[in-house]
């Protein structure tokens, strides 16, 4: 009787929170924790209590959906030296990653994926994991990132935060040994410094509407970057890009001021994706001599760019669902393969014999027209 008086008293706490006049949801995942406290203490105030103990051979686990707390998290983890991958997804009652004691004696895990854990907000003993190369955050709103780098594991060769909380001196200590970076949708950050990130090889920025500096660039050579939804990054800033391999951009913009760039030539593989421009054109001064492969995708565009025919050492053109194209212009005659996909004015355009666009192709070696 006592147990359900208590039980009672805590659901009217949480009706009393969604209730009472001044309330005000301006922050949803706030008002989701005040009422989630309460529904936790509903759930584990009782004595029912079923430990998961999974066999110690394990090397892959997945928790997604369920109510285990801080402490059975550590008691599962604990003695699974053959674990190589954790999986934790959607666990609400999740506040701490487990501690170094834990941590220490996982010397196999290399992979570690926490989504959607909205109450989670240390990384407890992270950097124990000595034998992490890859970790992931998506959708951890109360995780405390102010240590940043300082709280990951040395070992790590690649970084993935989504939809986090970062400060701009995330990495002012270094991770000597990340190659891969993405970063999608984290709040408010305007500057972001990664020159101690001294192997980094891979760098996407994504959804970042008030990034407007990236402090290091000068010193790094990039085989990869991915530019999304940067609007505000500064000019001085996309100057220093250097690209090897691939440059993938959203904004025509960005793309020509890197283009035009003195000593900056385009990469092998180009994409544009995501533009709202109703028509681009690339940088006449423009060094194109590596370029092999061109992508448009999910672009708003109108028609091709007008000076196509200049990349004379492109092989490979692929568009991908760009509804308003509904034609071809000049092509290059070095271009080898075409592909049209998810585009049906423009690959009405493209069939044979009559298609208006049909003799501007038929004579590339590789067609692929659906």
């Amino acid at each position: 009787m006592a147990s359900m008086d208590a039980d009672m008293s805590r659901v009217e706490n949480i009706r009393s929170v969604i209730e009472r006049e001044e309330f005000v949801i301006e922050d949803s995942i706030s008002a989701w924790i005040c009422c989630h406290k309460e529904r936790m203490g509903l759930i584990y105030g009782r004595n029912i209590r079923l430990p998961l103990v999974p066999p110690s051979q394990l090397n892959r686990l997945f928790l997604s959906s369920c109510s285990i707390t801080d402490g059975a998290l550590a008691v599962c983890l604990n003695g699974l030296t053959s674990l190589r991958s954790l999986h934790l997804t959607k666990i609400m009652t999740l506040t701490t990653v487990p501690s170094q004691e834990v941590l220490l004696h996982l010397t196999k895990l290399s992979w570690l994926n926490i989504s959607s854990c909205w109450c989670l907000k240390s990384l407890g003993g992270l950097r124990a994991a000595t034998s992490l190369s890859d970790v992931r955050f998506h959708s951890c709103p109360s995780l405390d990132l102010a240590r940043g780098a300082d709280e990951m594991p040395l070992s790590l060769t690649r970084l993935t935060i989504y939809w986090c909380v970062v400060g701009a001196n995330f990495f002012s200590s270094g991770l000597p040994h990340l190659r891969d970076l993405e970063m999608v949708g984290c709040g408010s950050l305007a500057s972001l410094s990664i020159s101690h990130l001294i192997s980094l090889a891979s760098l996407v920025l994504k959804d970042l509407p008030d990034l407007c500096f990236i402090e290091g660039l000068s010193s790094l050579q990039l085989h990869r970057v991915s530019l999304e939804g940067v609007p505000k990054l500064s000019a001085k800033c996309i100057s220093q890009f250097r690209v090897q391999k691939s440059l993938s951009v959203s904004s025509p913009v960005i793309l020509n001021h890197m283009l035009s760039t003195k000593g900056f030539t385009a990469p092998e593989f180009l994409c544009l994706i995501d533009c709202k421009e109703p028509s681009i054109s690339f940088e006449e001064s423009a060094n194109f001599s590596s370029l092999r492969k061109l992508i448009l995708r999910q672009c708003e565009m109108r028609s091709l760019p007008g000076n196509l025919k200049w990349l004379t050492s492109l092989t490979r053109l692929g568009i991908y669902e760009c509804p308003n194209i509904s034609s071809l212009s000049d092509l290059p005659p070095s271009l080898q393969h075409i592909i049209v996909e998810g585009c049906e004015r423009l690959k009405e355009s493209c069939q044979a014999p009559d298609g208006e666009s049909w003799p501007k192709i038929a004579g590339i070696h590789s067609k692929e027209i659906r």
